[in-house]
């Protein structure tokens, strides 16, 4: 009689977790999450930046073929947080950077590349510069377009310059 009894509290045992256990778990579960929080915003952020960048070096690479493709001088330039490549008054591609990332220009005008490829910036001297950041991220990323219309993408920590 008594392996009946030890056999059927051994069964009850293994059909389901108590009350306390269950909410023992979600505790566990919501410590870990507010502590993984933080590092969330940070990496979010971060990809911002990445993403951003990325998309405006295609663009300085795109305006950059098209020039040499098509034989006519093209622009890159920015109003706000949208970047236009142009070839004459024609729009090839424009793109809208997210408001939480900064975008800063060495110049307002943008940069223009003529038929061989060659970049000049529409203010000052190359390389033209972008910095692009944002308010949580622990990087930033500079894009330069050099005098010969290489495009080059750079990471660098968020207490730094790009130059």
């Amino acid at each position: 009689m008594k392996t009946r009894t030890m056999a059927a509290a051994t069964r009850a045992r293994l059909d389901g977790f108590t009350l306390i256990e269950a909410m023992v778990v979600v505790a566990l579960v919501a410590i870990l999450a507010a502590l993984a929080a933080p590092s969330f915003t940070t990496l979010i952020a971060n990809q911002r930046v990445n993403s951003s960048a990325q998309e405006l070096q295609t663009l300085f690479q795109l305006a950059r073929a098209e020039a040499v493709y098509q034989r006519t001088p093209s622009t890159v330039t920015a109003t706000g947080q949208k970047w236009e490549a142009k070839v004459g008054a024609s729009v090839l591609r424009e793109t809208v950077l997210p408001d939480a990332v900064t975008v800063t220009p060495a110049s307002a005008n943008g940069v223009s590349f003529d038929v061989t490829g060659a970049a000049k910036p529409a203010a000052g001297n190359a390389p033209y510069l972008v910095s692009v950041s944002a308010a949580k991220a622990s990087n930033l990323q500079c894009v330069s377009v050099t005098g010969a219309g290489l495009v080059r993408q750079v990471r660098k920590l968020a207490t730094e310059t790009c130059s």
